[in-house]
């Protein structure tokens, strides 16, 4: 069948004022991971995705025309519905965080600025709040960031793309342009811990994956439901703490992916990058960097991630 798109000229998607497309993309190293793939020259991302149809499409985005929101493509074999179509619209808004508020902690970093407490050396964040940054890169489901989290404990960063990628690979519905899909909870739940150890290469991470893949399946876990802001942060990293294989830093690095910041996801990387970046020759305990960012409340871990990623942003970019 060919390929139509149903947004063949792009359909322009609005966006927060000051919206940084690459700022969003390379807020942290996910863009890197199957199925999404970035084009850094032309400022393109695309993925493909599936749908609750169960018709996969791609969908690239680009900055809009004139600076004004990002213009949407929708690539299918045939032409979609409208309920299809908004279900990827909706899906990218998701990605970006678009309907994410994050005034109130520009206004926060304004006023700190302002008036540093005593004795409270701050980050320097006023670029921060100059681009209007702090809108991390999603999944389109929670099932997905949290499978990409557990590639991501301790283990280098070549391990967890080929985590990823495998998973992708052998396990992906067929997506236009000969892509593959993000695997969904039910086709992960059909493979044993063997599959996980030998094939995905996941090691130690097999019999989470298996399991996390089974409970989402079986609606035991209903991961979605996460993303609803009436639950407190506290009570949500419990939550998240129950699943297996999620230590204090999986959890809350789940959590600041979910919009909830009020924790700071300390791994040996980001401690030795916050000691290099605040001159200390020893690494600071987690008592002391708690206290550096105390003063950002509800934001200390959206603040910690910013200081350590501005060189990611700056004039001569260095990429996550």
């Amino acid at each position: 069948m060919p390929l139509d798109a149903v947004t063949p000229a792009g359909t322009v998607v609005q966006t927060p004022p000051s919206f940084d497309l690459d700022l969003t993309v390379r807020s942290h190293g996910f863009y890197d991971l199957s199925p999404w793939q970035y084009d850094p020259e032309r400022r393109v991302l695309s993925r493909p995705l599936l749908l609750s149809s169960g018709r996969a499409v791609t969908v690239s985005v680009a900055p809009g025309a004139d600076g004004r929101g990002v213009a949407l493509r929708v690539v299918s074999e045939g032409r979609l519905g409208a309920g299809d179509a908004a279900e990827a619209r909706a899906a990218l808004r998701t990605c970006l965080s678009l309907d994410e508020d994050l005034s109130p902690f520009h206004e926060l970093v304004r006023e700190l600025e302002a008036a540093p407490p005593a004795r409270r050396p701050l980050p320097a964040l006023a670029w921060a709040v100059e681009r209007a940054a702090g809108r991390l890169l999603r999944s389109p489901t929670v099932f997905e960031d949290a499978v990409k989290t557990l590639c991501t404990t301790n283990c280098a960063w070549a391990q967890t793309r080929l985590m990823v990628k495998n998973l992708v690979e052998h396990l992906g519905a067929p997506a236009p342009g000969g892509s593959r899909c993000f695997p969904t909870p039910s086709a992960m739940a059909e493979r044993d811990e063997r599959f996980y150890r030998d094939v995905v290469r996941a090691g130690y991470r097999a019999p989470w994956l298996a399991r996390l893949a089974r409970d989402v399946a079986s609606g035991a876990l209903a991961l979605e439901s996460w993303r609803d802001p009436s639950i407190a942060a506290d009570a949500l990293v419990l939550r998240i703490r129950e699943l297996d294989g999620f230590g204090p830093y999986a959890s809350e690095h789940l959590l600041r992916l979910l919009g909830r910041y009020d924790h700071l996801a300390l791994d040996s990387w980001t401690r030795a990058k916050l000691a290099r970046l605040r001159g200390k020759r020893r690494i600071p305990s987690d008592a002391a960097i708690r206290r550096w960012f105390a003063p950002y409340g509800r934001f200390a871990g959206l603040a910690l991630w910013l200081e350590l990623t501005a060189d990611w942003h700056s004039e001569r970019p260095t990429w996550p």
